[in-house]
């Protein structure tokens, strides 16, 4: 019986690893020991798990050394790097299967010359080293074989390419209409039309206006669709009057923060470094002698007084200079006082005197700051149990009674002037906020949490005509002088359309000649300017703004010059730019057939294995 029992278990055992082998196969996985070698394939060209990995690397690398610091996968996955290391490790294989299917190559000789081109595999002589050129790949993982394969495939990529974009030029034409565009000039009269300009006041609306404007604009005075939320909060400030603070805490936390409430007396300082005394002593003596000012020597120096400046510092900050300058007052310059630039001319700007806070006059500050720790420790520690209140089925108002959360009844939608509304997490949590969704704790910026459901939604309505009166009058009021101001405005047309001038018409009037389409007109709309541009000879338009109207003219059109300095740097930019846009576009029309041909397949499977491995 017993043998009966021992072959039914391996019978099933087996069984068992069947079923397994058979899972991690639908998994994709390659062995048993899931380990993958690729994610995919351009062609023939494989696309294996170390290329991709080295890749990943070398943008999260250059995205840390933009943004400043250390970015983590998460991160990367947020600016789409990954992506863009798949795409750049795509683009290399599809060359690769290109240069393979056509038989571009290059012999030993040019990797040969390739690896002595390498700064980093020469030694101190300037001249390569074998030791060298191993230790650099060892350090970066690689075999010599290896990166001698991938320095031979790039080259044969950077052949094709230039292959393919040399000799692009774009038709000089499209460079002359874009700098003839850009040079353009032209000149035109503007009148500006305010209240004050009109021939009659702005009536003031009776009560009947109002409720017809409202009325005729009910969608402007209504509250948009919103959620009625229940929630149950703990913040700090809910429990700071309930900590009491001891003495020595706020002994401990003033002198930790000493310098914060104990500044020495400072100097505003700027600083002009010579190369030597000579120089140094020369300088003074010019100032001495009031032969210059210390502007103008700064200036021979080809400096501004921003590069010399260097902020408020304390007397220990200055070394050695430190008591020459303290003893200086504002306005006056020292004598040339050896620093570590050299020899150096200090101007004192401005004295900021020492000021001292007390433990005694920032005790409020310091209450308040520790009671808020330990305030936010609290909450930390309660976090717990209100999870599993919430996962045993507690209501919010159960937890109230169990916790020292309150309740909160709000109307919440995007831009409701709510106190709770000011909290990032509660605005991204009640804006993907359901009625099936059951409450969690969400934690908030200054340490608190709070829990919340969905009671009901609430369709779009009109505010009470009371409640929304003042913004009412105000909406009626800018309705009645738009139109009001367009009828001026129109009457202005008329009149200089008739043979009068348009700057006989009142208002404030402009003139402007030589204009290019990039000029900036100061307390004037940006529209002003380019709507010139679109306007015939003679012709008149109107621009209404805010609380005034414009009226353009336009008086004459110059077609800019082509011989100056700037037109030229001008034209050859210009020229630059779109060849390099009509290269770009060739090689990347080039790059989408021949993928197309070679076929690209990316296992999805295998490249999150991958990313796994970044977590």
């Amino acid at each position: 019986m017993a043998r009966k029992s021992s072959s039914l278990s391996k019978t099933f055992v087996w069984i068992l690893l069947a079923l397994l082998i058979v899972g991690l196969a639908g998994f994709g996985a390659t062995n048993l020991g899931g380990r993958v070698n690729k994610i995919g394939s351009v062609g023939k060209e494989e696309i294996l798990v170390p290329q991709y990995v080295r890749a990943l690397q070398n943008e999260m690398r250059s995205a840390s050394a933009q943004f400043g610091s250390t970015i983590t996968f998460q991160q990367a996955e947020i600016f789409g790097i990954q992506q863009q290391a798949l795409s750049r490790l795509v683009s290399e294989k599809t060359l690769d299967s290109e240069t393979q299917r056509i038989g571009i190559s290059v012999g030993d000789e040019t990797v040969r010359d390739q690896l002595m081109e390498v700064r980093a595999f020469r030694g101190v002589d300037g001249i390569f080293d074998r030791n060298a050129y191993s230790f650099s790949l060892e350090n970066a993982g690689l075999k010599e074989a290896e990166f001698e394969v991938e320095l031979r495939d790039e080259t044969a990529r950077s052949l094709l390419q230039k292959a393919i974009v040399t000799g692009t030029v774009m038709p000089s034409i499209f460079a002359e209409k874009i700098l003839e565009y850009l040079a353009e000039e032209r000149s035109f009269s503007l009148l500006k039309v305010t209240e004050r300009d009109l021939p009659l006041p702005i009536v003031i609306p009776t009560d009947a206006d109002l409720k017809t404007f409202y009325y005729a604009n009910i969608a402007d005075f209504s509250l948009p669709e919103s959620k009625a939320i229940t929630l149950a909060k703990l913040t700090p400030d809910m429990m700071v009057g309930e900590i009491s603070v001891s003495d020595d805490d706020l002994s401990a936390l003033y002198e930790k923060n000493i310098d914060k409430y104990k500044k020495h007396e400072r100097r505003l300082v700027e600083r002009l470094s010579f190369l030597n005394m000579a120089a140094a002593l020369d300088a003074k003596q010019r100032l001495d002698s009031d032969e210059i000012d210390f502007e103008t020597l700064v200036s021979e120096r080809g400096l501004q007084l921003a590069d010399i400046d260097i902020g408020d510092v304390s007397q220990a900050e200055l070394d050695a200079a430190g008591e020459v300058v303290f003893a200086l007052k504002i306005g006056d310059i020292s004598a040339p006082i050896e620093s570590d630039l050299g020899p150096a001319l200090f101007r004192v700007n401005g004295i900021l005197a020492a000021q001292e806070k007390t433990l005694q006059d920032a005790s409020k500050e310091l209450k308040s700051q520790l009671a808020a720790d330990k305030a936010r420790r609290r909450i930390d520690t309660e976090i717990a149990r209100i999870e599993d209140l919430l996962a045993a089925g507690a209501t919010l108002e159960e937890l109230s009674q169990e916790t020292d959360m309150k309740i909160e009844n709000v109307v919440y939608y995007n831009g409701v002037e709510a106190d709770i509304a000011v909290y990032e997490a509660f605005r991204l949590a009640a804006n993907m906020l359901s009625e099936t969704d059951f409450p969690e704790v969400i934690r908030l910026s200054d340490g608190g949490i709070l829990a919340m459901r969905l009671d009901e939604m609430i369709a779009e309505r009109p505010q009470d005509f009371e409640v929304v009166r003042i913004d009412v009058e105000q909406a009626w009021k800018a309705d009645a002088l738009s139109q009001a101001l367009t009828l001026a405005a129109d009457s202005i047309v008329a009149s200089v359309e008739s043979g009068e001038t348009l700057a006989s018409q009142g208002g404030v009037f402009q003139s402007h000649a030589n204009l290019r389409r990039d000029a900036f007109l100061p307390d004037t709309p940006s529209l002003v300017v380019s709507r010139a541009f679109e306007q015939t000879l003679e012709n008149l338009d109107k621009i209404e703004a805010v609380s005034e109207i414009y009226i353009i003219q336009l008086n004459e059109i110059k077609a800019g010059g082509f011989e100056s300095d700037i037109a030229i740097k001008m034209d050859a930019q210009i020229n630059e730019q779109l060849n390099q846009s009509l290269s770009s576009d060739i090689f990347q029309i080039y790059m989408n057939e021949v993928q197309q041909r070679a076929t690209v397949a990316i296992n999805e499977q295998s490249l999150n294995a991958v990313h796994s491995s970044f977590q």
